[in-house]
């Protein structure tokens, strides 16, 4: 089972949110069948999304989009985030599930040349009850995307945010992924940063100590450099949750207009659809297809 932790440290200063996602990236990898470069990114940006799910969604009815179009050969990552209670629950799907690159010269996989940098981060923040939504842009930093997202909350949000993400690949699948999400409170000190930046020098990646059982609690000890932490919530989940369902599909063929529905009819006098975030198929027979084709 994956692993979530929310903390407080430095006399609560400093907020940070701490994530073991190794079976939730190991899902998304055999779903989508990604290769090692497509996991590590896939793994990131589920990861983080799963993270925001606990941060930024504050009423039952909001959800969570993002989208990263990077114009690198992965083409454009999506994922959707709602959450229920102590439950985020995350979906993901992208453009090129199979891209493999060479390794990096330092041996690591290159998931920034996978993605790409030429491009946008965009989040949108939406209520379905209200029908608000908040929309975040930013350009991307250099495709890795922890620091993607840094650059996201520090320009989008105006919160300083230290962001690391790992996802640790080896023959068998994932070995390890998660994440963490450090954020300062606005009574933060100069020397509570310091603290910080001095135990960030030291600590080993997040998938290094993920891969070791390391304890949440003692990783947020680590990273923030203060052993005094206090555990807001530590009886949290993440999983992988698609709602598709055959009435969107419907709502979906609808919106094609006549023209185009009565063109599948005449030439195909099918339609087979596939949700891209979780593969499930759904075909629609001619007498289907013409009962939506009465309803427009």
């Amino acid at each position: 089972m994956d692993r979530i932790a929310k903390f407080l440290a430095h006399d609560g200063k400093v907020s940070l949110i701490c994530a073991d996602t190794t079976q939730l990236v190991e899902e998304i990898r055999k779903l989508h069948d990604l290769t090692p470069t497509t996991t590590a990114a896939m793994g990131r940006f589920a990861t983080v999304s799963g993270m925001m799910g606990f941060t930024d969604i504050k009423e039952k009815d909001d959800y969570i989009t993002l989208q990263i179009k990077g114009n690198g050969p992965m083409g454009k990552l999506i994922s959707v985030v709602k959450r229920d209670s102590n439950t985020s629950k995350v979906k993901v799907c992208v453009d090129n599930p199979h891209v493999e690159l060479p390794l990096k010269t330092n041996g690591k996989l290159d998931v920034g040349g996978a993605v790409g940098k030429d491009g946008f981060l965009n989040i949108i923040n939406k209520n379905e009850i209200t029908d608000t939504n908040y929309t975040g842009l930013v350009p991307l930093v250099s495709g890795e995307i922890a620091e993607d997202f840094t650059e996201y909350f520090a320009k989008s949000k105006q919160k300083p945010t230290v962001i690391a993400l790992g996802v640790l690949v080896n023959k068998n699948g994932v070995k390890s992924a998660g994440g963490y999400m450090i954020q300062l409170m606005p009574d933060a000190t100069e020397e509570d940063i310091s603290k910080i930046e001095k135990a960030l020098e030291k600590a080993p990646s997040i998938s290094k100590m993920i891969s070791e059982n390391s304890k949440l609690e003692d990783i947020a000890k680590i990273i923030t450099g203060d052993e005094n932490i206090l555990i807001l919530a530590q009886e949290l989940d993440m999983k992988y949750e698609c709602d598709c369902c055959k009435e969107k599909f419907e709502r979906g063929l609808i919106s094609i207009g006549k023209e185009e529905l009565s063109k599948i009819i005449d030439e195909d006098g099918k339609a087979d659809t596939i949700c891209h975030f979780c593969n499930k198929k759904y075909h629609f027979s001619k007498d289907e297809l013409e009962e939506l084709l009465n309803e427009i």
